[in-house]
């Protein structure tokens, strides 16, 4: 038997329950797609950040003491090549600098000394800025040890007489001499027409991955900027040789820096310009590659255009439709009983409902 503070209990959850919730009314058959918000244009992809290749190891001053490293190369490297590197420590920082170059460049280390059991070694190498003089341990294909760095004096005077403005601190010719930038960097650069570069320049293009092999690679891939501020720019948003040599073979040859920069962007591929030319949409201009890529069209949604008899449409079209959320599904269920509706018309049913 219920007592009377049962029943009042009972009595206030009653009246604190919420109310029924009143049935959703159906959605009217006319107004089918009204339901379906807008898909929003997918915003450009923003230029993806380009660290610097060294720009961290630029010191405020010349270190006291370098660590080299000397091993093997990969097995594609060209024979009597090594991989060498260079390095610094500072308070919570380490550097360090690689790259395949000649045995030969290590002047004073042998193929018998490297390859012998293990001694004490000693070997300069040689850079226009200055040399990095060596000694460690060498032996069975690899080795270690410390260098330091004498600067060559007469480096500035030699820059100043091939036309380069601006004197180098005693810092930054370390870095140039680490990095190796000088004059067959500037000789090359002269040879392609470029324009003569100041000294900071040289130091920008340096430490930013631009620097004697990569400027051979652009003109082997057939491209010359003319300056080497735009031989960084194009570096910095990740425009390589083997990134113009792609698009070259897809038919899009020398291209501006501009142009070359966008399509680098946006993301516009090799590969997504065959899959376009393979859907129909071949020799587009590079605004309507960037629109497309832009707004998500691939080769899948042009094909299912394709099957269901969409074919030529321009590329505008195309990516509006993808902006209003325009699927294969929509259009078929749109074209119920025969139609073949525009473009237009579909994007107004998809933004505003059948009102049929």
């Amino acid at each position: 038997m219920l007592n009377s503070v049962t029943l009042a209990a009972v009595s206030l959850l009653a009246l604190a329950a919420p109310p029924p919730t009143p049935a959703i009314p159906p959605v009217p058959v006319g107004a089918r797609f009204a339901a379906i918000p807008p898909i929003p244009p997918i915003p450009p992809i923003p230029p993806i950040p380009r660290m610097p290749v060294m720009a961290a190891m630029l010191p405020d001053v010349i270190p006291d003491s370098l660590d080299w490293q000397v091993g093997p190369t990969e097995r594609d490297e060209a024979p009597g090549t090594v991989q060498f590197q260079l390095g610094y420590h500072s308070p919570g920082h380490s550097s360090m600098y690689g790259e395949t170059l000649a045995l030969t460049g290590l002047d004073g280390l042998s193929p018998a000394l490297l390859a012998a059991p293990g001694q004490p070694v000693n070997f300069v190498l040689h850079r226009d800025a200055g040399d990095f003089r060596c000694n460690g341990v060498a032996g069975q294909g690899k080795g270690v040890g410390t260098c330091v760095f004498a600067a060559n004096p007469g480096f500035a005077a030699a820059l100043a007489k091939r036309g380069v403005v601006g004197a180098p601190q005693p810092n930054q010719q370390f870095q140039l001499a680490l990095i190796d930038v000088g004059f067959v960097y500037l000789d090359e650069l002269k040879r392609q027409g470029y324009a003569t570069p100041s000294f900071d320049d040289m130091l920008l293009a340096g430490t930013h991955g631009a620097g004697l092999r990569h400027l051979k690679a652009m003109d082997a891939a057939g491209y010359r900027f003319g300056t080497v501020a735009n031989l960084v720019r194009a570096r910095d948003h990740g425009v390589s040789a083997h990134y113009v040599g792609a698009l070259r073979d897809a038919g899009y040859a020398k291209l501006s820096v501009d142009d070359l920069v966008r399509l680098r962007d946006h993301g516009v591929s090799a590969t997504y310009i065959a899959q376009l030319r393979d859907g129909g949409y071949a020799h587009l201009g590079i605004e309507d590659l960037v629109r497309l890529r832009d707004h998500g069209v691939g080769s899948g949604f042009i094909a299912e255009l394709h099957a269901m008899g969409y074919d030529g449409l321009p590329a505008a079209d195309l990516a509006r439709m993808r902006d209003h959320g325009i699927s294969a599904g929509f259009i078929r269920t749109a074209n119920e009983g025969g139609r073949r509706l525009s473009p237009d018309d579909l994007i107004r049913m998809r933004d505003i409902g059948d009102r049929r």
